[in-house]
This record gives structure tokens, C-alpha cells and sequence, in this order.
């Protein structure tokens, strides 16, 4: 019987919690604008590093054959 290790495919990406739209609306529309504008830079931001996380492809192991090492017998059992 083999014990879990850990997750699998690799780690997780980390999810940002749902912020609610702020309440603008003691601001005036100059000021609105701009952090609207702001808040739209941000989610744009959160979509490119969303995708590289998602292109990132995971390293994979490879059995390595040292120099001077013998190889394991096999028994061919019929």
C-alpha cells in the first residue's frame, strides 16, 4: 500500500476573493473615472497572470543512468 504524498499537478493557483464593487457615489465623476479605470487595469492585470499560470507546464521527472552503474538484473520468469 503506497501513502499519499501530496496533491497532484502541481500547486494550486491562487484564487483572489470576490471584492464588491466600491460605493463611488460620494465621489465625484472625475474621481469615479479614474477608479474605474484603475479597478479595470487590475482585473486586466489578474487575466494575463491567470494565463501564464495556466500555460506553465509542469517539469517532468526523468530516470537518469549514472556513469559506472551496472544495470538491474532481470529475472525473465515464464
Amino acid at each position: 500500500m503506497f501513502a499519499s504524498v501530496g496533491p497532484r499537478g502541481g500547486p494550486r493557483p491562487l484564487v483572489a476573493p470576490a471584492i464588491p464593487e466600491p460605493d463611488l457615489s460620494h465621489l465625484t465623476e472625475e474621481e469615479r473615472k479614474i477608479i474605474m479605470a484603475v479597478l479595470a487595469r487590475q482585473r486586466e492585470e489578474e487575466a494575463k497572470e491567470e494565463a501564464m499560470i495556466k500555460e506553465e507546464k509542469p517539469i517532468q521527472a526523468r530516470t537518469v543512468n549514472l556513469v559506472g552503474q551496472k544495470k538491474p538484473q532481470q529475472n525473465d520468469v515464464r
